[in-house]
């Protein structure tokens, strides 16, 4: 019998988006997939559209499993409806905004038969815009390194990563293992860290290097929002929970790994605070803190931090003290 692939997909208020997705879905060359498809708490059509297509993913053999959440809480907590009750040999996650390409499903199946070695692969996309599917407006993808290919670190630093779904497909042994408790930490922030960080600790890795998916980028998505100062600090504090919870529930990991991990990340959050302070030029917050990195002794360590995300920021601190002399 051929494996089949797990497909999770979070969906909040998509009827005008979702049928696309689904069409890609159908329109897949490779048959045995379980698509659940969890409705968090959608206000429009959602569960309509999404009922609409039972009939047609019968007649493909699809398993076709439609959950529904009463109170509208977030991509995180959809993936954990999903997790605990997946049967596939292989499972991914997408947003159910974004678009298959018709072999992508085929080909993360087939890199996983072919190379028993690997606990997960990782593939590229495109980003398109949702007024034309069909113009290329950039990629998305890991560049396999030449060297040590530390995928743990690099997701942590926000460096040579793809942070949206659709660029991973994992044995669901290796998921079983990495998470055992089949949930993740429940933050609006996403779902990428609390799944990708503890399947890199304790995982082997492969790539596709090609494109198996559209990221639809919409007028309306966070990468279009302008956020306050407030509103940036609050979401860096949000970040450091969601990664301190996340390290939490990495059970293999060593407690004093675990102590230094997170000092790195209360590290980088600091000063990425004091990167915010300087772009919006408020000199008190700045000070404020300076003077909480060095009350928590970790001024030095910023200095002796390996990673060039440090370096960037470090000249714009630079360039807004010579701005205010």
């Amino acid at each position: 019998m051929d494996k089949v692939l797990s497909i999770i997909s979070p969906c909040y208020n998509g009827a005008k988006y979702l049928p696309r997705f689904l069409d890609s879905v159908l329109a897949q060359t490779y048959p045995c997939i379980e698509l659940i498809l969890v409705n968090d708490a959608s206000t429009d059509d959602t569960l309509q559209v999404a009922e609409s297509y039972a009939p047609r993913f019968a007649d493909r053999g699809i398993k076709y499993i439609i959950k529904t959440q009463p109170v509208n809480k977030g991509q995180a907590a959809a993936i954990n409806v999903g997790l605990p009750i997946f049967t596939g040999d292989y499972v991914m996650w997408m947003d159910s905004d974004d678009i298959f390409f018709p072999s992508a499903v085929e080909e993360k199946v087939t890199f996983l038969n072919d190379n028993p070695e690997y606990d997960f692969v990782l593939n590229q996309g495109i980003v398109v815009d949702e007024n034309n599917l069909d113009r290329v407006i950039g990629t998305l993808q890991r560049f396999k390194p030449e060297g040590k290919d530390d995928l743990f670190s690099d997701m942590i630093y926000e460096k040579n990563v793809i942070f949206v779904p659709g660029g991973i497909c994992v044995r669901a042994e290796a998921i079983k293992a990495a998470i055992p408790t089949r949930q993740i930490f429940e933050s609006r922030e996403g779902q990428n860290w609390q799944l990708v960080l503890p399947l890199a600790y304790s995982c082997k890795w492969g790539y596709i290097e090609k494109p198996l998916f559209k990221y639809v980028v919409h007028s309306n998505s966070h990468s279009h929002f302008q956020r306050t100062y407030d509103q940036q600090i609050t979401r860096y504090e949000n970040f450091e929970i969601l990664l301190d919870e996340t390290l939490d529930r990495i059970c293999t990991m060593p407690v004093n790994e675990r102590k230094e991990w997170k000092q790195k990340i209360r590290i980088k959050y600091m000063y990425a605070k004091l990167s915010a302070a300087s772009k919006y030029r408020l000199r008190s917050e700045y000070k404020q803190h300076k003077r909480r990195l060095i009350e928590d002794g970790l001024s030095v360590s910023i200095f002796k931090a390996y990673n060039l995300y440090y370096i960037k920021r470090l000249f714009l601190m630079v360039r807004f003290w010579l701005f205010h002399r």
